[in-house]
């Protein structure tokens, strides 16, 4: 047996997107390898034997799955390529500081907003990202997850977007190496936040279940949507999209 958690995540996934009871996880694996074009017998080896998936198995497997590959790098436990790394760092603006800004736009200075990051290239990373050594725990899962989209862990949008718990931003920070109970409260709200479906999270972070009655911001999807886009830009880029937030016809 290997000792990676991503097959019992991907087992906790496929368990939750079953379209019937009856339906087995053998059936849910044999349909994602097909999907995926990969062979059954090396998916089973990470599912039932928890044997740590190849770079080019989570490529292959992300499309399949509807998940972005640089997400289920972290959910692989793998080190995100280059390739498909946010920009983060960034100084001294992050994605965070865009989307607390987006968090209180009417939709026609949303839209403007995201059309401004959509006319931006992607530029390449000016090095390797920075790596961290928090515990393979699910407080570190969603910590890795807002680094894939440039955003620091910060309660307010958190609880903006989310209607996450109103914490400190050390306390967010803290998650990351399991010194925070984390609870189906943030697990909901980074969901909003992501832009991942609540149920897919709770699946693949083994917290849950998910929070119904959580007060989400009305436009959260498009806000997870261009946090996405965002994520990418380098500092500069960053800090031209934030003057443009400021000005009148975005206010």
């Amino acid at each position: 047996m290997g000792d990676s958690q991503f097959g019992v995540r991907l087992w906790r996934l496929l368990s939750h997107r079953r379209p019937t009871f009856g339906t087995s996880i053998e059936q849910m694996r044999a349909v994602l390898a097909q999907d995926a074009r990969v062979p059954d017998e090396t998916l089973a080896e990470v599912v039932d034997d928890g044997t740590t998936p190849s770079p080019n198995l989570v490529r292959k497997l992300a499309p399949a799955l509807g998940i972005h590959s640089a997400d289920l790098f972290v959910f692989a436990g793998l080190p995100v390529p280059d390739d498909l790394a946010s920009a983060w760092p960034t100084s001294p603006w992050n994605v965070g500081s865009i989307v607390g800004h987006a968090s209180r736009m009417g939709t026609t200075q949303r839209n403007r907003l995201a059309a401004l990051v959509r006319s931006m290239p992607a530029l390449p990373r000016a090095g390797p990202e920075p790596t961290d050594d928090y515990p393979d725990v699910p407080g570190a899962l969603l910590l890795r997850l807002l680094r894939n989209r440039n955003i620091r862990p910060t309660a307010r949008i958190l609880a903006e977007i989310g209607d996450g718990p109103y914490v400190s931003d050390s306390t967010v920070a803290m998650l990351g190496r399991g010194k925070v109970v984390i609870t189906a409260r943030y697990v909901t709200a980074f969901a909003h936040l992501l832009g991942i479906a609540p149920g897919d999270l709770v699946a693949l972070t083994g917290v849950g279940p998910v929070r119904g009655d959580a007060r989400v911001h009305p436009a959260s999807t498009e806000i997870a949507a261009l946090a996405w886009q965002a994520r990418r830009l380098s500092s500069e880029q960053l800090s031209e999209v934030m003057d443009a937030a400021q000005a009148p016809r975005y206010a």
